[in-house]
């Protein structure tokens, strides 16, 4: 039948398809960890007292969370060449994705860091400590706890976006998929097998976050969408 026949040709790929996964990975956690570290960056400057800091923070985060993440991918691998500045791909997919998650992780870090009682800042300004230490001991250890649950489900839309690299030409998941089902004229089957790799790392994040959640005590915590 034409569908084991297809079905066959997509299980006989699978090895192709599984170094492409490898690569949404690498791809993922890389863009996770520097979409973490610039968002919690972005929020100090943006809950500074520095006007300059607050300013490039807010348009930053405004133009980041206010145009798609494809559009933004176009203007890093496409549009900067205009300016003779040329990104391979890989870099180009990388530091798409964490300009634009590391804008909404900065809110919620920004979010969490107030939602911090300001009476723990007076206390600890009365011990005498200063305001880096009060941020460094005290309020960050607590407003990373509260992040987890939001923060993993950004990371868990991060792993998903990566899809978007397809279009920079990186050799992920997604590329391999439209590379090989283009090639072998069989497409419901490898769009299905790409959901279901999708679907299964997806699960696998949902998993750590469960285990992150019952290792900090965090109740209602929120499930992998």
């Amino acid at each position: 039948m034409l569908v084991n026949r297809e079905w066959s040709i997509v299980l006989n790929s699978l090895p192709i398809l599984a170094q492409g996964a490898l690569v949404t990975i690498e791809i993922s956690l890389i863009a996770m960890a520097g979409a973490v570290f610039l968002g919690l960056i972005v929020a100090l400057m943006r809950i500074s007292k520095v006007k300059i800091l607050q300013y490039i923070a807010k348009v930053y985060i405004s133009f980041f969370r206010g145009t798609p993440l494809l559009v933004q991918l176009l203007i890093l691998y496409f549009g900067l060449t205009s300016f003779h500045i040329v990104l391979d791909p890989y870099p180009a997919a990388v530091t798409g994705l964490i300009l634009h998650f590391g804008a909404y992780i900065s809110e919620i870090f920004r979010a969490t860091i107030l939602s911090i009682s300001r009476g723990q800042w007076e206390a600890a300004l009365a011990l005498g400590m200063t305001n880096s230490q009060i941020l460094r001991r005290i309020i960050l250890p607590q407003a990373v706890r509260i992040a987890v649950p939001p923060l993993w489900n950004c990371l868990i839309d991060t792993l998903k976006s990566s899809s978007l690299a397809s279009v920079v030409t990186v050799p992920e998941l997604t590329r391999q998929v439209e590379e090989q089902s283009s090639a072998q004229f069989v497409f419901m089957p490898y769009f299905v097998t790409l959901a279901v790799f999708y679907w299964v790392m997806v699960i696998a994040m949902g998993w750590v976050q469960e285990w992150l959640e019952k290792k900090l005590e965090i109740p209602g915590g929120s499930s992998a969408s």
